[in-house]
């Protein structure tokens, strides 16, 4: 399972839209401070990466579908977030800037400490998706893959990532 640090850097990362929007609504109000949360989503954005290439270089195991449900609804719920920035919340109050960092203090705590690190936006816009499967021996995981369809009896080769999360492990010529 990725460390603290790891599963802290992919959670930053599925906010890096969010961090986007946040620096082209306040840089004409704070210049190159606003720049601040696009840093640290490009920071994590890489980390993301460096997470997927480890992924592809770990030791994979076999694994047989039995039974999939589609579970891409999960990340649309985290999306609700994204709202945020169009609620035209006033930061220049620090109460505000407060509350909002809270906010995302306790979000990523949860986030990091649920091992949810599988529920990120932009692993979807990389075209990852969330299935629910049951594995012949009768486990059930949550399996991120790229692929967009998944039958019964599908066998693919995985690297666990997390407790009962796992991610179809792609080769140097997958997309």
């Amino acid at each position: 399972m990725p460390s603290a640090l790891t599963r802290t850097i992919i959670f930053l990362s599925g906010y890096l839209p969010l961090f986007l929007i946040f620096t082209i609504q306040s840089f004409a109000a704070y210049c190159y401070w606003a720049l601040l949360p696009l840093a640290i989503g490009v920071f994590a954005a890489v980390g993301l990466v460096v997470f997927l290439r480890w992924v592809r270089s770990s030791e994979a195991r076999p694994i047989e579908i039995q039974d999939i449900q589609r579970n891409d609804a999960e990340v649309i719920s985290y999306m609700f977030v994204y709202v945020l920035p169009f609620l035209q919340l006033d930061i220049d109050e620090g109460t505000n800037a407060l509350g909002l960092g809270i906010f995302f203090l306790v979000l990523m705590v949860i986030n990091v400490s649920s091992n949810m690190i599988h529920i990120n936006p932009v692993l979807s816009l990389l075209g990852y998706h969330l299935y629910r499967i049951t594995l012949v021996e009768g486990d059930s995981h949550t399996l991120l893959t790229r692929r967009s369809r998944i039958v019964r009896g599908t066998q693919i080769e995985s690297v666990l990532i997390g407790d009962d999360i796992s991610m179809e492990k792609l080769h140097a010529g997958d997309r």
